[in-house]
């Protein structure tokens, strides 16, 4: 029997709660050095956007225990909004590039319309089933300009998919698998366009293969090989960075 996945707003939040859970979230998630690759590519588009544009007030919702923020080098001001206190600590602990952390809930945002300029999350809307990801849409649409940029994460369906159900015990956080046409719809009927894809994991299985088989033996070669596939053109990616603007 499969165990439910936890998806509701409540659930999010208390899975991510406690001093224990902020402390080792990056050491336990992202030592791997595919999940370094995918962290280093969540950097650089949220650096570009902030190269790009120069937003004068960027929001990060949800950064935890500031894993992105840390690396991120804002041309402004810097607002993080973190529902957990431990998350919170850990993440004003880690960061010294100006970002303020603020106790917040992303359903219910604490901004004046049009506060912001630029908006990013990762591992967050994912999380969270259809009527909960429209509620977040409308309350980032809300406190963005018009015009302003958001970027976050999304997981592939024909690459996640067969992965997710061989071993589904491996995911006990709900993610929504996407198809890239259902992906483009579902924001632009939230009020979002200028809609880009950027794959990410471009080559999983193999990536995750040398993980497994040579990255315990030789971390400077598996370093080589997760690389080297990353750096191969592909169309499809095990996830999505993406980046629209609000309407």
């Amino acid at each position: 029997m499969t165990t439910a996945q936890l998806s509701s707003e409540h659930e999010i939040q208390s899975a991510y709660s406690g001093t224990r859970t902020a402390s080792a979230y990056v050491a336990e998630r992202f030592c791997s050095e595919l999940n370094r690759v995918l962290h280093e590519r969540q950097v650089a588009a949220v650096n570009r956007v902030m190269t790009d544009t120069r937003p004068a007030h960027a929001l990060e919702i949800a950064p935890g225990p500031g894993r992105v923020t840390r690396d991120v080098r804002p041309a402004g001001q810097l607002t993080c909004l973190e529902f957990n206190e431990g998350m919170i600590e850990e993440g004003r602990r880690a960061c010294r590039n100006g970002a303020e952390f603020v106790q917040g809930n992303a359903f219910e945002l604490p901004f004046e319309p049009g506060t912001f300029d630029f908006a990013y999350t990762f591992r967050f809307i994912r999380h969270f089933h259809n009527d909960d990801r429209s509620r977040l849409y409308a309350q980032i649409a809300s406190v963005l300009k018009p015009g302003g940029t958001l970027v976050f994460d999304a997981v592939n369906e024909r690459q996640s998919k067969p992965l997710r159900d061989a071993t589904p015990e491996s995911y006990p956080v709900y993610d929504v698998l996407y198809r890239e046409a259902e992906l483009r719809s579902e924001l632009t009927a939230a009020g979002f366009t200028g809609i880009r894809l950027e794959s990410v994991q471009k080559r999983y299985r193999w990536q995750y293969l040398s993980e497994t088989l040579i990255g315990p033996r030789s971390s400077v070669l598996n370093r080589l090989i997760v690389r080297g596939l990353e750096a191969l053109p592909a169309r499809d990616g095990l996830e999505w960075i993406v980046t629209c603007r609000r309407a």
